[in-house]
């Protein structure tokens, strides 16, 4: 389970990080990702996906602490 809360929470960071609007392209990173160019679809799709990553660490955070509370 704590696993789980951990990966949920490295994704999330990592999604959030990724979907940054000040950025046009990346150019802090390689030049590999500067030909990355994401349109309002895939920004949209992107935001969804962290909505239910950070959904999905919430929950995983609150069944983290009730198991504690079973012991």
């Amino acid at each position: 389970m704590k696993v789980l809360w951990y990966i949920s929470g490295i994704v999330s960071i990592v999604l959030i990080l990724i979907n940054n609007p000040k950025f046009t392209s990346f150019g802090g990173f390689s030049n590999q990702l500067s030909s990355l160019n994401f349109t309002r679809s895939t920004q949209k799709n992107l935001q969804i996906i962290i909505i239910t990553s950070i959904c999905l660490f919430l929950i995983f955070n609150i069944l983290y602490v009730f198991s504690f509370d079973l012991y």
